[in-house]
């Protein structure tokens, strides 16, 4: 097994493992994070004994999505111009990191190789973006998988919105999206985010048994099935969420927040990311009045 950063990259018996080594942070991915993973899938495609990838998170969780220490910050800090006026992050410059970043999920959904996600604990957010850009996933039975990270003033404006209408239909993923939901692994399994859910410690087992599977079947029909799968994506229409969403993130993170409304932004620039976390958590929870 090697390191790629806070990546861990194993290939044996037709498979890699690609594991999210980050686990005092249950696996909360950076930026850097995302670019290790790229290169661990880049690794993947380009050995030819590799006919499938297994993609899991170290510890306890798959992964709760971007760490929210850089969400705000991505597109750079703000400037002061000469006359002392606070700039913010131009269009430009926001349009092309939210291209970037949409681009490392879609890399994973249009992978030329079959694709498996293992999925326990949390699977929020960017995590969850992971599996959905997976062909196939596995859930134990504790997962819990959502997009809570809606409520920081994206709601709705998801990268999987298309995949995810078209997977469990627009009432659900709008429900999933709008309420800022996390489901439990039945849940996901009832609403087609999964294939199957295990128990806990049969998880790997059961990731074994579908891998096997799979590389039985030859390399060439491998990937040309992957391809014509992907050339059913895009006649349907779902691969277009790759060419709007990056704009509708960059349109959805310049929100206003009016005096009476909970900013995330503000509150963890004043209190720190725990703290703002807690309380966007209580403001946001269904006992609050």
């Amino acid at each position: 097994m090697t390191s790629i950063g806070s990546t861990d990259y194993l290939a044996k018996d037709g498979r890699a493992y690609i594991t999210i080594n980050r686990p005092e942070k249950k696996n909360a991915m950076t930026s850097a994070m995302l670019d290790e993973l790229m290169r661990a899938y880049d690794r993947a495609e380009a050995d030819d004994d590799v006919r499938v990838v297994i993609l899991q998170g170290g510890g306890d969780d798959f992964s709760t999505g971007h760490d929210l220490a850089e969400v705000g910050k991505e597109y750079g800090e703000t400037t002061v111009d000469e006359k002392g006026r606070v700039r913010k992050p131009s269009q430009r410059a926001r349009l092309l990191y939210d291209q970037n970043y949409i681009g490392r999920f879609q890399r994973i959904f249009n992978f030329l190789k079959p694709t498996l996600s293992l999925v326990k604990g949390y699977c929020l957010g960017g995590g969850l973006y992971l599996t959905e850009a997976s062909d196939l996933v596995i859930a134990a039975d504790n997962a819990k998988m959502g997009h809570p990270e809606q409520v920081l003033g994206l709601s709705g404006a998801a990268y999987f919105a298309a995949w995810e209408m078209v997977n469990m239909g627009p009432r659900k993923a709008r429900e999933l999206l709008l309420l800022a939901e996390i489901w439990d692994a039945q849940t996901a399994l009832d609403n087609g985010m999964v294939n199957k859910v295990v128990p806990l410690d049969q998880l790997e087992e059961a990731g074994e048994e579908w891998a096997e599977r799979i590389v039985r079947l030859p390399r060439d029909g491998i990937v040309m099935g992957k391809a014509a799968t992907n050339l059913a994506m895009e006649s349907l229409g779902i691969q277009s969420q790759f060419a709007y969403g990056h704009i509708l993130h960059t349109l959805a993170t310049n929100v206003r927040y009016e005096s009476d409304e909970y900013n995330f932004m503000k509150q963890r620039r004043d209190k720190g990311v725990k703290a703002s976390h807690h309380d966007r958590e209580k403001h946001y929870s269904e006992d609050q009045k």
